[in-house]
């Protein structure tokens, strides 16, 4: 088998842990005997690059740049050359899109959150004025909670609903006067330019016509994180930031197998058999006594799951611990030959 991998390194340098999962991929494959072809998926000629190859991996993440070309590319390596590839499409193309996630989950049956989507300004005032507060306000995109915000009166809500149906946010950690299209952040590109000579990027996508309430849920000190690859689930709780509601990105982890609650590891193994992805983390709270998943994400930082002691598999509706640490990359290696060659034989026997 020859596979086509495009280089990725997410590595935090404030947090100094390597985040790549390019090089284990191809450790793992060329020691089990197959061939690696690294490929640029920036390049005019990616599809040339991949000619002759019966696989692609590309680990792409929650930029623009990188979402305008997997979203267009992905899918017709995968459909239209029908090669192996991950992560496929119902793994990946819901990444990062709260709203996707919203209308995916709901459709399956899944146990979310109560949320709120709605493209029209009129139809948004007009429920918002009878919604229960506090109220979670979240942009489509986003890592790391940067995009989500508690809102606590509808006069605030009023405010946030203004914005995103008049000028838009780029997102939510910047003061709003200097979001872009407003006078203020004219001003200080102007000013940019003339002290530094440079244009200051713009880093994300305007986000504007659309509002995402999610009903609040108190009383969750953390959240869940369950990875699902393949037969696999690894567990690690996350804690919230001090005197915050929001876990994701906190850096508070405890990856203690026994602290996990067990209905959650079944409720992803249910989730990601039933929207059949290679490999999906889903971020899971509790509403009084349910359990519900507020986001799914194919993506994460490798070593966070590497810390965990173990991991389970689900053999005849039975949850079994499987001791030892693994590197998610293992896992998916596994599964993508596994898979590949089933294709194959499939394909042979097409011709018996």
């Amino acid at each position: 088998m020859i596979v086509a991998i495009c280089p990725d390194d997410y590595t935090d340098p404030k947090i100094g842990k390597c985040d790549a999962s390019s090089p284990r991929w191809a450790e793992l494959l060329q020691g089990a005997g197959h061939k690696i072809k690294w490929v640029d998926v920036r390049k005019p000629d990616i599809l040339e690059q991949i000619k002759g190859c019966d696989g692609f991996m590309w680990r792409h993440i929650h930029s623009f740049q990188d979402r305008q070309i997997a979203r267009r590319l992905l899918p017709v390596i995968e459909n239209e050359l029908g090669l192996e590839v991950y992560p496929n499409q119902a793994t990946c193309w819901h990444y990062d899109d709260k709203i996707s996630q919203y209308y995916l989950l709901s459709a399956a049956g899944v146990p979310i959150p109560k949320t709120f989507v709605c493209f029209d300004y009129e139809q948004a005032m007009e429920w918002v004025r009878t919604a229960n507060f506090p109220l979670v306000l979240k942009l489509w995109t986003g890592a790391s909670s940067e995009n989500v915000v508690l809102v606590r009166s509808l006069s605030e809500a009023e405010v946030w609903i203004k914005r995103l149906f008049g000028d838009g946010l780029e997102h939510m950690k910047r003061p709003y006067i200097f979001q872009r299209g407003k006078f203020y952040w004219r001003l200080y590109y102007s000013a940019r330019i003339l002290l530094k000579g440079n244009y200051p990027p713009v880093p994300w996508e305007l986000h504007k016509n659309y509002v995402l309430f999610q009903e609040f849920l108190p009383d969750n000190q953390f959240d869940t994180r369950i990875t699902v690859i393949g037969n696999r689930a690894f567990g690690l709780r996350r804690f919230n930031r001090p005197n915050d509601f929001r876990a994701s990105g906190s850096g508070r982890l405890d990856a203690d197998q026994t602290k996990i609650d067990l209905e959650s590891v079944r409720l992803a193994f249910w989730a990601a058999r039933g929207l059949g992805t290679q490999s999906l983390a889903f971020d899971i709270l509790r509403r009084g006594k349910e359990l519900v998943i507020s986001e799914i994400s194919y993506t994460y930082v490798s070593w966070a799951v590497h810390n965990c002691p173990g991991h389970w598999e689900l053999e005849e509706d039975e949850l079994a611990w499987k001791a030892g640490q693994m590197w998610p990359e293992e896992a998916q290696i596994q599964d993508f030959v596994k898979r590949f060659v089933k294709r194959k034989r499939e394909r042979v026997k097409q011709y018996i």
